[in-house]
């Protein structure tokens, strides 16, 4: 089962059943977060200024997980396409290890929307050793879709 969240940035984003709306985003003005029910984190941007092509994604994944590299240190898990019929995605991931010594990773996905504009998903987890969940990754960028198409 899944929930539909309207995200105030003419997204709607599908997320796993369980998952909650967080009152007050951390992720800056613009953006929208929710908690999952393993204690993933999701961060909602629309920037349509942001990628109008796939490079332009790839770019956009490449410069946020820097953001990780050059703050705590982190270094690349894996990067790659993410398939899908009606839109072009890219995710990079890093690990880290954050502030209180937690060891983190961070999944940064951006992806061109279907009829036009970008949206970008930080999701922020735990890193216990076991592999990244790919499919989750998929199924949140799979489930961003414009409000109002």
């Amino acid at each position: 089962m899944s929930i539909q969240f309207s995200t105030g940035l003419g997204l709607q984003l599908t997320l796993p059943d369980g998952a909650e709306r967080i009152a007050e985003s951390s992720a800056g003005p613009l953006s929208a977060q929710f908690s999952l029910p393993g204690g993933e984190v999701v961060s909602a941007i629309r920037d349509d200024a942001a990628a109008s092509s796939l490079a332009g994604v790839i770019a956009w994944t490449q410069s946020m997980a820097g953001h990780y590299t050059a703050e705590y240190g982190a270094v690349e898990e894996m990067q790659g396409s993410i398939p899908a019929q009606d839109r072009e995605g890219y995710a990079y991931s890093v690990c880290f290890t954050d502030a209180e010594q937690t060891p983190r990773r961070a999944t940064l996905a951006g992806c061109l929307l279907p009829g036009g504009g970008f949206a970008g998903i930080t999701l922020l987890s735990i890193n216990d050793g076991s592999p990244l969940d790919t499919a989750l990754v998929q199924e949140i960028v799979h489930g961003i879709a414009p409000a109002n198409p």
